[in-house]
């Protein structure tokens, strides 16, 4: 009989058996892989993206109700986190917007939890399924599981087996099945902070791919959405880049993006603008927006695509702007100011870093991540319906409440083995 079982030993899984006391509990880590913690390996490119400066913030994470992240972000947050991972001799580096990466990279991520959760006593089973989990209350909370290694028994069942993202490194919904299994209600796990598809006229043939360029995107039909300010790509098959993975989270199937293109350079009026100024403007759009000004720049294979089949009149790249028609700048402006484009789709799982959805909240307490209907059962981490933007905020979702968990449990098993003597 365990103390407590964990399934999965990824992000969330490695960091709360690693905050248990040292020595205290009998603790197992379950994961059907072979390798330990796949999706921190390849994340940030093998340098691990760990945190967010900004990684308490509510607004950062979404959900059916992400006010329920709060508790545990309040009581674990980024500067609790690095208090940690710098105290046994690791360091960051902020890389943009707050986002900070490990400098040893992500096999030294992998290495710090893993030593971690050793110190805490705690002992692994790699490469083994569980099929099937049986709550048991007769005499207090203990859980049967039919596992690859044979059967389980645990007074504590912690599921940290994350999502369906990037399945070819091992992700299932395993976690999200077995709860509703288990009778709680789910919200429908989707594909998050994934490209989109899409193929507009001027974007056929991949006539832009590889293309790259800041833009402001939103959802006009959401105004609960943020809006971005990013950098976005053109794709094969659509879009990508920073911009629209962020998007990509609230985005949902015939909702169309808006773009503005070069918005911290164009102000909504720009092209009023330059019709009350047209005499002075003595420069053509391939000089305005050749890279001078770094908040103009848009590479001019996009400018031709993009305004060379908008159905408009317009005039040459080459020419300058007090030679074009009121008419024209305006339509310039509809083009950039407030551009729509409507995605087919998204590119699914397989380019998808998280998922969004999961265990529904109301079936959790908030300040331990454990279940309100089977008693010792807790979900962590991506399982849970809580996404955190792109820039390190998921993982600063795995430890936070993995650390709430961690600390619930702890004070229930020295009940229990208070009680025992």
């Amino acid at each position: 009989m365990h103390d407590v079982i964990v399934v999965g030993a990824g992000a969330a899984g490695l960091f709360f058996a690693g905050s248990l006391p040292p020595g205290r509990f009998r603790v197992l880590l379950v994961d059907h892989s072979t390798k330990l913690a796949e999706k921190i390996r390849i994340s940030g490119g093998g340098r691990c993206n760990i945190t967010n400066l900004e990684g308490a913030k509510l607004d950062r994470y979404h959900g059916q109700e992400p006010r329920f992240a709060r508790q545990a972000l309040n009581g674990f947050g980024p500067d609790a986190f690095l208090a940690q991972f710098r105290r046994d001799g690791l360091s960051v580096h902020e890389k943009h917007r707050g986002q900070l990466f490990c400098d040893q990279g992500s096999e030294a991520v992998i290495r710090w939890l893993d030593r971690r959760a050793q110190l805490a006593g705690a002992q692994r089973i790699m490469g083994s399924t569980v099929h099937a989990v049986r709550p048991d209350y007769d005499h207090g909370p203990c859980f049967s599981l039919a596992s690859d290694a044979g059967p389980l028994r645990s007074r504590m069942l912690v599921i940290a087996s994350g999502g369906p993202s990037i399945p070819a490194i091992g992700a299932s919904d395993w976690g999200q099945r077995l709860a509703a299994s288990l009778g709680l209600k789910l919200i429908e796990p989707r594909p998050a902070l994934v490209p989109l598809t899409l193929q507009a006229p001027w974007m056929a043939n991949a006539a832009l791919a590889g293309v790259s360029l800041n833009v402001r995107v939103s959802l006009p039909t959401q105004r609960s959405a943020p809006s971005f300010d990013e950098d976005l790509l053109f794709t094969h098959r659509g879009l990508s880049g920073p911009a629209i993975l962020q998007i990509s989270s609230y985005w949902a199937q015939d909702q169309a993006l808006e773009l503005r293109w070069a918005p911290n350079g164009l102000t909504r009026d720009f092209a009023e603008r330059w019709v009350k100024q047209k005499a002075t403007q003595r420069q053509s759009l391939e000089r305005i927006f050749g890279g001078s000004d770094p908040t103009l720049s848009m590479p001019r294979r996009f400018l031709q695509q993009r305004l060379g089949m908008s159905g408009a009149q317009l005039p040459e790249l080459t020419t300058t702007i007090d030679q074009w028609p009121d008419r024209a700048i305006r339509q310039l402006g509809q083009i950039l100011e407030r551009d729509r484009l409507l995605p087919t789709g998204t590119e699914g799982w397989k380019k998808a870093e998280v998922a969004a959805g999961g265990v529904d909240v109301a079936e959790l307490d908030p300040r331990s991540m454990q279940s309100l209907k089977h008693p010792g059962l807790f979900f962590l981490g991506e399982v849970v319906d809580i996404t955190g933007w792109l820039g390190g905020y998921n993982f600063q979702w795995a430890w936070s409440s993995a650390w709430s968990a961690a600390r619930a449990i702890s004070v229930i098993l020295e009940g229990y083995l208070n009680e025992r003597g």
